[in-house]
């Protein structure tokens, strides 16, 4: 049985206009360059695994696989919900749009 918070999440990202979710839209020039060091500070990473997912995240990006806007709007929202340390909120949640897209994260 899934807890309140996972039915709160499925809710939450369900909620995202999927005209945002398109992998075939151009990332945002001059975003990507600085991708990778704003979510290893702003998701407070630690781990070696979580700086090679948000390495793997930032490399979507600039190939065009992942929507730069996506990838934001999620930041913005875990960093909202969790301030001591959103960096295991934002993976689940770009996860399971990622899967949406057909994107493997």
């Amino acid at each position: 049985m899934p807890s309140a918070k996972a039915i709160l999440l499925a809710i939450l990202l369900l909620a995202i206009p999927t005209a945002t979710l398109r992998a075939d839209d151009p990332p945002a020039v001059g975003k990507v360059a600085g991708l990778e060091d704003r979510l290893k500070t702003g998701l407070r990473a630690r781990q070696p695994e979580e700086f090679e997912f948000i390495r793997q995240v930032a490399r979507l990006v600039r190939e065009g696989q992942l929507p730069g806007k996506l990838v934001d709007s999620t930041y913005l929202w875990a960093i909202q919900r969790q301030q001591k340390y959103p960096y295991p909120l934002f993976r689940r949640a770009l996860r399971l749009q990622a899967d949406r897209l057909g994107v493997d994260l």
